[in-house]
């Protein structure tokens, strides 16, 4: 009833916005076909480029306040949020419990994915919200340009790159004694040099007792303009946070106290530290140079305690990881089109100690280097046809070290992979896109899924490389002169998909499964009626595994639907309001069925000045109760109803 209630509401207020002039339309706003993107190598309009991209821009981050990156992307439909152990990872085209590894998060273009899987190995809350300047999503594909482990797709977060003299200083406070605060600015030393510095914070206590989390992110760049054909920039930035958090707990508890801890706590001390160095060469219009020089490194120390038993037991884990990359890439642009042609070098070191009751003491060193040659080329057949080829190379090798109260063990491997992509793209009106893609990717394993731990002994299997088979065909164009619609019909084939099996809680193992198959259709509007902007997304996915035994059998984590509804209406030229519901499906995740849930939010802004302004709003208006995670006999509850309030002023 209440789903229907609002989906009421929004139908009504597109119908009555229906009605205001045609002259209103395109007068304020960020209108998502003529927005640029970059993520697929070239700065290119959503409505030209030949992949279904998706654009989240700072203005529609700050019409809701949202706390951080994972909120940021739950409301967007092609995208769904898998809470693991390793922390909430993002999930897109039924990568499902597998997404860390075939999903790539860029931050202004660098990969920051794990070498391994660890709590809190992505850590996608990292990045602080007041520091973004948009988010481009990119889903299933991307092989060619980024490489191993893109099925899902790509996400790329880029932060703000100030060129004029100002800063902000913004702070919120929302439900759960939660405060944060975030300030920056950036000063044109002269018109070739300068230089910005971000800071933000926040201090949480977390929906469920026992929780709390603190957290502390600073950067700083630094931008050189030689000439017009030499720019150099450097920018490095260190985020620490500390969280303590429980388990789920058990469903029959949680019926009464949706807010009790679990039977296992654990506290957690996560640093990332990043400097990144970047040169790109203009010497003319038809050429451009790219240099990325970067190093990455993650330290993560965590303790846990459980409490189930008669004798609490304490586990430990510390994890260090360092990784290193150089990419190059160059762009030339010809009468007929454009040709990229990169380099990607890339070296991560990892090295992780354990200690629990039951397995004893146990150490990791894993190392994987790569050296990954590719290019891509876009042809103008004519003035409305193009067609896209592009192909890669990746030579990788590992290192692997294991030692525990058994023994040690050691494997040197060598690996190669490829990647192919093919894009007809026919831009059938000035206005309107129709396009078919194929694209041939690769997952190559992670050291720890070439390791399985048995009885407490760990050893090496061999599992290898998956591959993926990704077949697209979409449309794009403007409806009525006032409404944006991307449409897109995807198949996956996946041969070898890389699977963990779980005996016990001590116990794993990895295989590599037959064959899984994901199919799937992207619904993407957005709609201009002058003070009104409404949003729509709906994504089908339905993902099984194939074979004799397992025919038809659902993948984990994967919910079948995602329906995405928001509106946003501008008052006054002062104050607007946004309002979101959010519908997930159900899905199977650790055997069982979770059921469907559906949430909505609203959110109002106002602009004291035109450097001021306040925000307020509710999250969870109608206290729906639905689960994070949830297994036969406990859950991790999600919050319930929530608020928050806050100002930024500019200057």
């Amino acid at each position: 009833m209440k789903r229907i209630t609002i989906l009421s509401f929004l139908i009504c207020a597109s119908a009555m916005a229906a009605t205001l002039q045609e002259d209103e339309f395109f007068s304020e706003g960020v209108h998502l076909g003529e927005s640029v993107i970059s993520t697929t190598g070239t700065e290119m309009t959503l409505l030209d480029e030949a992949t279904n991209v998706a654009l989240i821009s700072k203005e529609q981050i700050e019409e809701k306040n949202y706390k951080n990156v994972e909120d940021i992307l739950k409301d967007n439909p092609n995208v769904n949020i898998v809470y693991s152990k390793n922390g909430p990872v993002i999930d897109m085209r039924g990568s499902g419990d597998a997404a860390l590894s075939n999903v790539k998060v860029l931050l202004d273009g660098v990969a920051i994915n794990p070498l391994n899987a660890f709590n809190k190995s992505l850590s996608i809350n990292s990045i602080p919200v007041s520091n973004i300047e948009r988010i481009e999503i990119a889903p299933g594909g991307g092989a060619v340009l980024y490489g191993n482990g893109v099925s899902g797709g790509v996400v790329n977060i880029i932060t703000k790159d100030n060129t004029k003299n100002g800063g902000y200083v913004e702070s919120d406070y929302s439900s759960y004694n939660s405060k944060r605060v975030a300030a920056g600015g950036n000063y044109n030393i002269n018109d070739k040099l300068s230089f910005g510095v971000n800071y933000s914070g926040q201090n949480n206590h977390g929906y469920r007792k026992e929780e709390k989390l603190s957290n502390d992110f600073i950067d700083g760049n630094l931008v050189y303009k030689l000439s017009d054909a030499h720019k150099f920039k450097l920018e490095g930035s260190r985020f620490v946070e500390n969280e303590k958090d429980t388990d789920g707990a058990s469903k029959i508890i949680l019926e009464e106290d949706r807010k009790a801890p679990g039977k296992v706590y654990s506290d957690t001390k996560f640093t990332r530290e990043s400097i990144i160095g970047k040169y790109e060469f203009t010497p003319n219009k038809t050429f451009n140079l790219f240099t990325t020089i970067y190093n990455n490194k993650i330290e993560n120390d965590g303790v846990s305690t459980d409490y189930s038993k008669s004798k609490p037991t304490v586990s430990t884990e510390d994890i260090k990881e360092n990784t290193t990359g150089v990419l190059l890439k160059s762009v030339v642009n010809y009468e007929k089109g454009s040709l990229i042609v990169g380099l990607d070098t890339i070296e991560s070191d990892y090295k992780g100690k354990s200690l629990s009751a039951k397995s004893g003491k146990s150490s990791n060193h894993y190392k994987k280097d790569i050296i990954s040659p590719y290019v891509l080329n876009r042809y103008n057949l004519t003035e409305k046809l193009e067609f896209t080829l592009g192909y890669r190379y990746e030579w990788a090798k590992y290192d692997l070290k294991t030692k525990d109260s058994k023994g040690s063990t050691q494997s040197k491997i060598d690996d190669g992979n490829r990647a192919y992509e093919g894009v007809i793209s026919y831009k059938y009106r000035d206005t309107g896109n129709v396009f078919f893609r194929y694209e041939k990717g690769y997952m190559s394993p992670t050291p720890g899924q070439m390791t399985d731990k048995v009885d407490g002994l760990l050893s090496f299997n061999n599992v290898q490389a998956e591959t993926s088979d990704t077949f697209e065909i979409g449309i794009k164009d403007y409806i009525l002169d006032n409404t944006f619609a991307s449409l897109s019909f995807f198949k996956i084939n996946k041969d070898k998909e890389i699977s963990k099996t779980k005996i016990d809680n001590d116990n794993i193992t990895w295989n590599n499964i037959n064959k899984t198959t994901r199919d799937g259709i992207e619904l993407n509007i957005e709609n201009y009626f002058g003070n009104l902007t409404l949003t729509e997304g709906i994504t089908y996915i339905n993902a099984v595994q194939d074979g004799e035994s397992n025919d038809g059998d659902r993948l984990e984590e994967v919910p079948r639907v995602k329906l995405n509804i928001g509106a946003n209406y501008k008052f006054t030229t002062k104050l607007d309001g946004t309002v979101t519901y959010l519908y997930v499906g159900d899905k199977i995740a650790q055997g069982i069925k979770n059921k469907s849930y559906n949430t909505v939010d609203l959110a109002l802004r106002y602009k004291v000045t035109p450097d001021f302004t306040v925000k307020a709003g509710i999250n969870n208006i109608f206290d729906e109760h639905y689960n994070l995670v949830e297994k036969k006999d406990v859950a991790r509850p999600a919050p319930g109803r929530n608020f928050f309030m806050g100002a930024k002023l500019t200057f």
